[in-house]
């Protein structure tokens, strides 16, 4: 083990920082791909009754608000690159056997390994994240922790518009995949026993297909994983039960701290704005097609915009921020989301001004996030970045979860129109409160 970059080194380990990114991006895409290949698949067996995007959001987040301050630790404790190697290896049994229940059409199965790989990632977040600074050192973290955020959101983001449009052109009949034309008549015969036994093209052929993809692009990865550099981890306070259950004294520890209080609490909205939003989309994909075999087209077509937006946003936030936080960026990130939700609580979602203010929201919100997370890893104590982040990610997947209900309730009482006036007011309460992140840090 060699000893981590706490400081500015002269000679940063560029290469190992980019494996990470590719690294911790390919998780992402793989978690989001998989739980939006149930979303499908439920609108395919229980059309207009397959809301599986609810139960699915509060999987997502229930391990990281159950499990953070264990998450926390392990980082602290255990060297972090031991941790990533362990997580990735774990993908690649979860994405197994989500296969084989979606080849054995067992929703249920392939629900329950999915909370499985929402385990894994509760797991995995607090070691990808308080490497990147052992990784860069703190002049570079700005930049890098940007890089890796929208690296992550990128892989998210194509995870779901993907899976989205993979699995309708899976679903028509007659498709047969690139792979089926590259390998020849042989494997085509061996490959529709495997994956379509009954011979047609069906929901679950759909499913089961990407996620069998997914496990062959992790092997890569996890490979990957044995190439990066492994730092000696930090004084850590040995394991103890409470770990289970101090939740509170995580976050009474990042509360003290006004500027790492602010910055996880204007994180906590982006992940709670995002969340509400991809809801809202899917909301209008299913009134647009009537919940038909078109469903994940336009699902795909109705988040496009808004991920190239995010794409774009983080990339110039990073880029800006490449010698230093500027808190300022979040200030104008969080004024842009709000002048984008009103916009478009104003157009209708058939006419092009409603794609270009999807982009505008995306890039936005990006730009929003990057210094605020940036700000908050460097301004953590070294020896307790994990327990912050776990505390952070508790934040994040609480208000991930309560917007899920938030959103559900909004869909039961509002139209999508006035959902978008909703968040955009919530956005300029917040960027006001962003505000005071850099008077805090200057006094």
């Amino acid at each position: 083990m060699q000893e981590a970059n706490t400081a500015d080194p002269q000679r940063i380990d560029w290469f190992s920082f980019w494996k990470l990114v590719l690294i911790q991006a390919q998780n992402s895409f793989s978690e989001k791909g998989a739980q939006f290949l149930l979303i499908p698949l439920g609108v395919w067996l229980y059309r207009e009754e397959g809301n599986l995007e609810y139960p699915l959001g509060a999987i997502i987040v229930l391990p990281f608000i159950l499990f953070s301050p264990l998450a926390g630790w392990l980082s602290d404790r255990f060297c972090k690159t031991y941790i990533i190697r362990a997580m990735a290896v774990t993908q690649l049994v979860v994405l197994m056997g989500m296969f084989f229940s979606l080849r054995g059409h067992n929703l249920d199965a392939a629900l329950g390994w999915f909370c499985v790989f929402a385990v894994q990632a509760t797991v995995f977040s607090p070691s990808k994240k308080g490497i990147i600074k052992d990784i860069v050192g703190t002049k570079r973290i700005g930049f890098a922790s940007g890089i890796v955020e929208m690296a992550s959101v990128l892989a998210l983001l194509i995870g779901q518009l993907g899976v989205f449009v993979w699995f309708s052109y899976l679903l028509e009949p007659g498709t047969n995949t690139i792979w089926h034309r590259m390998l020849g008549d042989g494997f085509f015969a061996w490959f529709d026993g495997v994956f379509k036994p009954n011979g047609i093209n069906d929901g679950w052929y759909a499913a089961s297909f990407p996620c069998f993809m997914f496990f062959l692009l992790a092997v890569v990865t996890a490979i990957g994983t044995f190439t990066l550099p492994a730092y000696r981890p930090y004084e850590a306070r040995p394991f103890a039960w409470s770990l289970l259950y101090e939740h509170f004294k995580q976050l009474g520890y990042l509360w003290r701290h006004e500027v790492l209080r602010r910055c996880e609490a204007g994180i906590g909205y982006f992940w709670f704005f995002g969340g509400t939003i991809i809801l809202m989309t899917i909301q209008l994909a299913k009134e647009v097609s009537g919940a038909g075999d078109d469903f994940g087209s336009q699902g795909a077509e109705l988040m496009a915009w808004m991920s190239g937006g995010m794409v774009l946003g983080g990339v110039v936030a990073s880029s800006i921020c490449r010698n230093g936080i500027r808190m300022g960026v979040a200030f104008w990130g969080g004024l842009g989301m709000t002048l984008g939700c009103l916009g478009l609580s104003l157009v209708p979602p058939n006419v092009w001004l409603f794609q270009v203010l999807l982009i505008f929201a995306g890039a936005f919100a990006s730009a929003y996030l990057v210094p605020l997370n940036a700000c908050l890893q460097d301004r953590a104590e070294n020896g307790r970045r994990g327990d912050v982040i776990a505390a952070g990610n508790l934040v994040d997947c609480f208000l991930g979860l309560l917007a899920v209900g938030f959103q559900y309730v909004m869909m039961l009482l509002i139209s999508p129109a006035w959902q978008f006036v909703v968040m955009g007011v919530m956005s300029l309460g917040m960027t006001l409160f962003v505000l005071k992140i850099g008077r805090s840090m200057r006094s």
